[in-house]
């Protein structure tokens, strides 16, 4: 069996099996009403018997596993559905109940303005979820990204000069320590959101005074850019589900209205489209590190900003 998979690919053993699975399932029938017909002598009903058996066990054991991957994307899709209908429906709520109470008295021309500016906000949130959210529509197949060349430490660079008002508004020391150049190929956009998904994170959940390092680092065949925080860490079980869409570790989080649970999902669905991983450390009272990994460009071409 790993053989086979090992010679296909993942994603063509699934096919091949679960067609011998249906095949095997249509063929099990005849097999029983043949035998059911036949009249085998004594001693080659023992075999007949045990042949079925191999057919129907082989073909239960090929079927589960070529369907187990489409019954686990299901339940993601099913578990992102309720948990996107859940998001979206406080701004939606919080907007209709607003202008609905707009309508039922009349009103002086500057509160009519506050209350559309409210709406305006509440509009402006929803649009932000609902791009958040499309990324994910193919979750289990990442679009490629444009493949250009680009070097990771002056996107890295141009992200934290961003972030920078944020952490200092809470008195957090960002500090850098970028390697270079970091070659790599992808999509300069998309990348710049990941990293300031991971940066955002660090800000929101680290005490004021605390410090957050951007530490940008090429070993072997990989480009590396590590988010460090002193915030308070996450415990050991929530860690496998951080991934995931809308999964928050206190979902009371006073910022819990602007970060809906997407960053680090984005993060790692970035990474993902780039042949990369997000690795994720965390100890409780220590702090975490989110780690960017992506292949390096070993391409022979002279990328733009490498000045060190």
């Amino acid at each position: 069996m790993h053989r086979i998979i090992a010679a296909l690919g993942a994603p063509r053993a699934r096919l091949t099996l679960a067609y011998l699975a249906l095949v095997a399932g249509e063929r099990l029938p005849r097999l029983l009403r043949s035998a059911t017909r036949a009249t085998p002598a004594p001693s080659d009903r023992g075999v007949d018997v045990g042949a079925l058996l191999a057919v129907a066990v082989g073909a239960h054991a090929l079927a589960g596993y070529a369907l187990r991957p489409v019954r686990e994307a299901r339940a993601r899709q099913e578990r992102f559905a309720a948990a996107a209908s859940h998001e979206l429906r406080t701004p939606v709520t919080v907007l209709l109940g607003t202008l609905e109470a707009t309508l039922l008295r009349p009103r002086a021309p500057e509160e009519y303005e506050r209350i559309v500016r409210r709406a305006v906000e509440e509009a402006v949130l929803l649009a932000a979820l609902l791009d958040d959210l499309l990324p994910f529509a193919h979750d289990d197949d990442p679009a490629p990204p444009v493949a250009e060349p680009l070097d990771l430490r002056a996107v890295a660079r141009g992200v934290a000069e961003d972030a920078r008002p944020a952490s200092g508004g809470k008195g957090q020391a960002l500090v850098l320590a970028l390697d270079g150049p970091l070659p790599v190929r992808g999509d300069a956009p998309a990348l710049a959101r990941a990293i300031a998904a991971l940066l955002d994170n660090a800000v929101t959940y680290t005490a004021p005074g605390g410090a957050i390092s951007l530490v940008g680092r090429r070993s072997r065949d990989r480009a590396t850019l590590a988010v460090r925080d002193t915030g308070p860490g996450i415990a050991p079980r929530h860690l496998p589900h951080l991934r995931e869409p809308f999964y928050r570790v206190d979902p009371t989080h006073r910022d819990g209205a602007r970060h809906p649970g997407l960053g680090l999902a984005r993060a790692d669905h970035v990474a993902r489209a780039h042949d990369g991983h997000l690795a994720i450390q965390s100890r409780v009272g220590v702090g975490s590190t989110f780690t960017l990994s992506l292949p390096l460009d070993r391409t022979p071409v002279v990328l733009d900003g490498l000045g060190a």
